[in-house]
């Protein structure tokens, strides 16, 4: 990996941030959340979230599916994220709680 020499007064935390600034601004037209996770807090709800390349995220699923822990069409659609041939997933559980002695 080359370093690029900073210019001067320039932090590179700045230098790091600048060229990616556009994907932090609202969006113009806000549209409707692709999961919606504002269900009523509860103890017992567990969300599980697997993020990586498309075969891995889907390894997983398709991994813990065999163990026995949840289908496939529990966990959400592939959501993108902001890394390029990245994708995330989430799994909403609603866990039984054992009561402590």
């Amino acid at each position: 990996m080359e370093l690029k020499p900073m210019m001067p007064g320039t932090r590179q935390s700045d230098r790091l941030l600048t060229p990616n600034l556009a994907a932090f601004l609202p969006d113009p037209a806000p549209q409707q959340p692709l999961i919606d996770l504002r269900d009523q807090p509860s103890p017992d709800i567990l969300r599980l979230l697997a993020i990586g390349s498309p075969p891995v995220v889907n390894g997983c699923v398709i991994t813990l599916y065999r163990l026995g822990y949840a289908r496939p069409e529990e966990w959400s659609r592939p959501l993108p994220t902001a890394n390029s041939n990245e994708v995330m997933r989430i799994l909403t559980k609603r866990m039984t709680l054992l009561e402590q002695e």
